[in-house]
């Protein structure tokens, strides 16, 4: 079991946050509320909540915020990622930074213009469904033909994290 220094581990990541935006630790802590250090107070919020599973009242704590804000920034993150390039950048920076994983994650757009195009194709009448998720992206592929298409996702996604499950049409539950 590792034991983990919370303090040390929110202040690291801090300095990190403050150092790619380019500010002082204590100006990303305080209460500036420039758009470059809103978007660095979020990013680390959202690593912290999201990636390293810190509670949002000791993130709010040690952040000097209300545990609310910490709501506010995990319910923005989603269009936030989607489509602010500069938080996309920011919070990929830091992942990549402190946990060291590379392109680790993408937008539901990227994932499906990369999909489009290969010859990967949505089958209606395929008997499997394949989840297919890197970061937050997800999507879901109907396919006849199970393994090429697993092996074709895995060699198009090969640089990335990414997992998938597979449900067969008998397991699907349909709701009236």
């Amino acid at each position: 079991m590792m034991i983990r220094n919370d303090k040390k581990t929110m202040q690291d990541i801090v300095q990190l946050t403050a150092a790619l935006i380019d500010v002082d630790s204590k100006v990303l802590l305080g209460n500036n509320r420039r758009r470059d250090v809103v978007c660095g107070r979020m990013a680390l919020a959202n690593f912290l909540n999201f990636e390293l599973k810190y509670h949002y009242a000791d993130i709010a704590k040690y952040l000097g915020r209300d545990r609310t804000n910490i709501y506010h920034y995990e319910g923005r993150h989603k269009d936030s990622y989607d489509f602010w390039k500069e938080y996309r950048a920011l919070y990929d920076n830091i992942k990549a930074s402190y946990v060291g994983v590379n392109n680790a994650s993408m937008t539901n757009n990227e994932m499906s213009n990369i999909i489009k195009s290969t010859d990967i194709k949505n089958d209606i009448n395929g008997s499997f469904k394949i989840t297919f998720k890197i970061g937050f992206a997800k999507t879901s592929i109907l396919t006849s033909d199970l393994e090429i298409t697993i092996k074709k996702l895995k060699d198009l996604f090969s640089k990335y994290n990414y997992n998938f499950s597979v449900e067969h049409k008998n397991t699907w539950s349909y709701e009236v």
